[in-house]
C-alpha cells in the first residue's frame, strides 16, 4: 500500500483516532497505531511520548492562538470585546476540524484517566491565559475571573457544537452566548488594570 502524503504526525493522529473509535482506547496499542500510519513504533515516539498525547496533539498550536490574540493589542479594551475577538478567532481555527474533534471528545469522555488529563490541561491553559490578560493590562484577580468565565463559556458551547451535525459555526455560537456572561464581563471591565505582570503557577487557578 502506498504511503499517504500527509505529514507523519498527522497520519499518526488520524490512525490513532480511527483505532480508538473502532476498538476502544484501552484496547489500542502504540504498535497498532504505528502500523496503521505506516511508520515504526520508534517514529511514533519521536512525535508523542505516549498514546494519550495523540489525543491532545492540537494543544501546541491552539494555546498560542489564544494568548497571541490577547497580547497582540496594547490599547485599553473591554472584557466582552476581547473575549468575542479571542474566542471567535479560536473557534474559526477549530471549525474545519469538527469531525475529528467530535471523535476525539467521545474517546476522552469514555475514559476516566483521559478526562482527568483533559481537565489538567485546561487548568494549565487557564493559568497561561490569565497571564496573557495581565500582560494586556488586566489586574490579576479580574484576569483569573475572565479566564475562568471564558473557559466555562467556550467549553459549554463547544460541547453543544460537537453534539450536533450542522447548525451555526462555532464562532457564531460563541458570540451569541456572550450576553449570558455580560454582567461578569462588565464587572471585570470596571476593575483597574495592572501595570506589571506577575509570575504564576499552575496552583493559582482551578479547573474550569
Amino acid at each position: 500500500m502506498p504511503r499517504s502524503p500527509e505529514p507523519t504526525r498527522e497520519r499518526l493522529v488520524e490512525a490513532a483516532l480511527d483505532l480508538f473509535t473502532a476498538q476502544g482506547y484501552a484496547a489500542t496499542t502504540v504498535d497498532e497505531i504505528a502500523q496503521r500510519a505506516e511508520v515504526s513504533p520508534r517514529t511514533f515516539f519521536r512525535h508523542f511520548p505516549d498514546k494519550e498525547e495523540v489525543l491532545f496533539a492540537d494543544d501546541d498550536h491552539l494555546l498560542p492562538v489564544i494568548t497571541d490574540a490577547i497580547t497582540a493589542g496594547r490599547e485599553p479594551v473591554q472584557a466582552q470585546e476581547l473575549m468575542s475577538e479571542v474566542l471567535g478567532g479560536l473557534a474559526t481555527v477549530m471549525e474545519p476540524s469538527r469531525a475529528r474533534l467530535r471523535e476525539r471528545q467521545r474517546v476522552v469522555d469514555d475514559d476516566v484517566a483521559l478526562t482527568g488529563r483533559e481537565l489538567a490541561k485546561q487548568a494549565r491553559w487557564q493559568v497561561a491565559i490569565a497571564d496573557a490578560l495581565v500582560q494586556r493590562g488586566f489586574a490579576a484577580g479580574p484576569a483569573d475571573m475572565l479566564a475562568a468565565v471564558g473557559f466555562a463559556l467556550f467549553r459549554g458551547v463547544l460541547r453543544d457544537w460537537l453534539a450536533e451535525q450542522d447548525g451555526p459555526p462555532l464562532a457564531d455560537r460563541i458570540r451569541a452566548s456572550l450576553p449570558r456572561v455580560r454582567f461578569v464581563l462588565d464587572e471585570v471591565s470596571r476593575t483597574p488594570g495592572a501595570r506589571r505582570p506577575r509570575k504564576r503557577s499552575a496552583t493559582d487557578a482551578g479547573t474550569p
